[in-house]
């Protein structure tokens, strides 16, 4: 059993070692992917959160704008799983000025934990599928990117009716307030309670300090006073400590047990009075002067940890999103790996070619080795039970004729087997020669010339190709060797008719170089472990031979004196 599980593992490896594995690629007709990180253990984030609308900030600095269409209509969002694709839209896709802002619906964002999702793009004939309506939960009722418009990015297609000017914002645009409010109509879609809970979010940026309603409606009021926020129901006040001076995120959340305000996720005043009922016209920065962007307003009460969350996702250099590497699906693909194979030369690929054929060689040699080996050792096993339960004279190889078809077969894997009948042949020939069964001592020396030499024959077979892993084992590091060293002469040769000195030019050549060295590596180590195991268990089988050719050359001693006693009788 252990045998056959051995043999099962070399072949695998073998097969392994053969094959390429295939590569997780959502869709083929997509050229390229980037990972995204979600790291809400950096960010901070104490609790969970479900579908949470994640905002991309892409730039030149982490995305290539020219591999993707020019409106960013190929741009694809999938899960971790690299199967699902999510939910998104796009508020600004700008390749000229290298800067995208995507908004994406993440199923789930952990706590102080990382989610990772797949940003793919590069398909010519990809078709737009970006949907605001979507990115969104239920609970929003109104989400106002204010990117040059007033429109609702959520399906309830809330109204917002005024007038106001644009300028950059804090995500994107931004709307420009100059005192008059903004207009939400009333809606069934607009109705918040006490029971479900309600939440106003939005990035500020006022003109100095002043006092302003930022969103009134019935008993409600998120203003500012003398630039202070506080959000004030049914005449209670509860205010934050300091003005706000630039670009700040304030959140508030409210419910049947009072209403907390966040200014930048940190939670800075609470309010007991419970939320009453709203389902009336809304106005929006009424007496404001400054700007407003990213206003949103839900029928729930989000918790400090979405704070966290919105603010760590939608400033400007939070750490809640990182980038991986662009990875293509095979050549210079699937991030570092892709820069090495992209910058290995030829004569690198020479030496790895040189390299394969050994390991392929090597892998071969530890397949067959193991196997007969095997073989050797289970038939040795199988020739000694019946060995030993012969009676009378053993040296007539006749007991082997009456085995069945089936055990004589196993036998002929057996070296012991072997060397038996190359004993047993030349005694029935000295027999033949002197007809009689007595033997004299040349006949004995000259079975125990045939048994060593049967013995030796056997051990060679053992050993046979074992040298090719003492090949690999001893020249695969020194030839992966040779195609580093040459593939890092031939990148500063490179580098010194460019002139470039810098780390850019020279890391990807000589990761690329070394490349070789682990390939030498990898021919090397399984090479050194099959051989060591095989090594030992031909060493086991040859001190099974030995010991047998002893016994054989001993029983045919034993006849040679029982001869010579007969003789001696007889002369007396």
């Amino acid at each position: 059993m252990k045998n056959n599980i051995v043999r099962l593992a070399l072949g695998a490896a073998l097969a392994a070692a053969l094959t390429t594995p295939a590569l997780a690629w959502w869709d083929g007709s997509w050229s390229y992917r980037k990972q995204v990180a979600v790291d809400t253990a950096a960010a901070k984030i104490a609790a969970p959160e479900k579908r949470f609308p994640l905002l991309i900030r892409l730039d030149s600095s982490n995305f290539r704008f020219e591999d993707a269409k020019a409106d960013g209509s190929d741009l694809r969002f999938v899960a971790q799983d690299d199967k699902t694709p999510l939910a998104f839209h796009i508020e600004r896709f700008d390749p000229k000025v290298g800067l995208a802002m995507v908004w994406v619906d993440l199923p789930e964002l952990p706590a102080g934990g990382q989610a990772k999702l797949y940003l793919y793009y590069g398909s010519q004939k990809a078709e737009p599928v970006g949907s605001a309506a979507k990115t969104f939960d239920a609970s929003y009722r109104a989400v106002f990117h204010f990117a040059g418009d007033l429109a609702d990015a959520t399906a309830n297609a809330t109204a917002a009716q005024g007038t106001v000017g644009y300028a950059a914002g804090a995500v994107g645009q931004a709307a420009r307030f100059d005192g008059r409010p903004l207009t939400i109509a009333a809606a069934p879609a607009s109705a918040a309670g006490p029971a479900d809970g309600f939440t106003f979010e939005t990035w500020l940026k006022p003109d100095g300090a002043q006092d302003a309603a930022l969103y009134k409606t019935g008993g409600l009021v998120i203003g500012l006073a003398r630039g202070a926020p506080y959000v004030e129901i049914a005449g209670q006040r509860a205010a934050a400590g300091s003005p706000i001076g630039d670009w700040s995120q304030l959140t508030v959340s409210a419910d049947a047990k009072g209403a907390r305000l966040y200014v930048d996720g940190a939670l800075a005043a609470q309010l007991a009075t419970p939320l009453p009922a709203l389902s009336g016209a809304a106005n929006l920065g009424e007496g404001f002067v400054g700007e407003l962007d990213e206003t949103r307003l839900s029928s729930t009460a989000r918790d400090q940890a979405w704070a966290q969350a919105t603010f760590a996702s939608q400033g400007r250099g939070g750490k809640l999103v990182g980038f991986g590497a662009d990875e293509k699906p095979s050549g210079e693909g699937f991030g570092y790996f892709g820069v090495i194979f992209k910058n290995v030369t030829i004569d690198a690929w020479v030496v790895i070619g040189v390299l394969a054929l050994m390991s392929l060689a090597s892998w071969v040699v530890m397949y067959v080795k193991g196997a007969y080996v095997g073989r050797a050792a289970r038939a040795d096993r199988l020739f000694t039970q019946l060995f030993e339960r012969q009676r009378g004279d053993i040296l007539s190889g006749g007991w082997m004729q009456g085995l069945d078809a089936a055990t004589r077969g196993a036998l002929d894997d057996s070296p012991l087997a072997r060397i038996y009948r190359a004993g047993v042949a030349e005694f029935e020939q000295a027999r033949a020669e002197d007809a009689q069964d007595a033997l004299v001592e040349e006949t004995v020396e000259a079975i125990r010339a045939s048994l060593d030499a049967a013995q030796v024959a056997e051990t060679q077979r053992l050993g046979r190709g074992m040298v090719l892993l003492t090949i690999a084992i001893s020249g695969g590091p020194f030839i992966g060797l040779l195609g580093t060293v040459l593939g890092v002469m031939i990148t500063f040769a490179a580098i010194a008719l460019a002139g470039d000195v810098n780390v850019n030019a020279i890391a990807p050549g000589v990761s690329a170089a070394l490349l070789a060295t682990v390939v030498g590596l990898l021919v090397a180590i399984p090479a050194l472990f099959g051989y060591n195991y095989i090594a030992s268990r031909n060493a086991e089988v040859s001190a099974g031979l030995q010991v047998f050719v002893d016994r054989l050359i001993t029983r045919f001693a034993n006849l040679h004196r029982r001869a010579l006693r007969q003789q001696l009788r007889a002369a007396e």
